[in-house]
């Protein structure tokens, strides 16, 4: 049996109820992708404390000191990227009058994966940093 044959619309009740289900889940969207923010925080987050770890595992250098200090400043800058974002979320869209935006073309949703990403790779070079100068230590052998 065909969706013709089924439906004298051809389908477009099954359309219908598809666009009334999507606009349904707006609210449950927004609460995913909140949830999804508090996850990405928290997985920062173990990768900062295993950081700290790592840099006092064998006494304090300066190079130590310097990557344990970059590892708090990037991941004090996630967390407020993680939270403005989060923010954005909770609150309605700013409409004007006309029912037209006022954010600008480019908003939170943009710049908070750009900044995310920024956050990772400084993580991660502050990673190859402790590698580097905990190479030469036994706990690697």
């Amino acid at each position: 049996m065909t969706p013709s044959a089924a439906d004298p619309d051809g389908g477009a009740q099954a359309s219908a109820n598809r666009g009334g289900q999507a606009s349904a889940d707006r609210g449950a969207q927004a609460e995913r992708t909140r949830l999804a923010w508090r996850r990405t925080a928290l997985a920062m987050t173990v990768v900062a404390v295993l950081t700290v770890r790592l840099a006092l595992h064998a006494g304090v250098t300066p190079v130590r000191a310097a990557a344990l200090i970059a590892g708090c400043v990037v991941w004090v800058f996630f967390l407020i990227v993680a939270q403005r974002r989060i923010w954005s979320l909770a609150r309605p869209a700013d409409r004007a009058p006309g029912g037209a935006p006022r954010r600008a073309p480019v908003n939170a949703a943009v710049r908070s994966p750009a900044l995310t990403a920024v956050s990772c790779l400084a993580m991660a070079a502050v990673g190859a940093a402790l590698a580097v100068d905990l190479w030469s230590l036994p706990l690697w052998r």
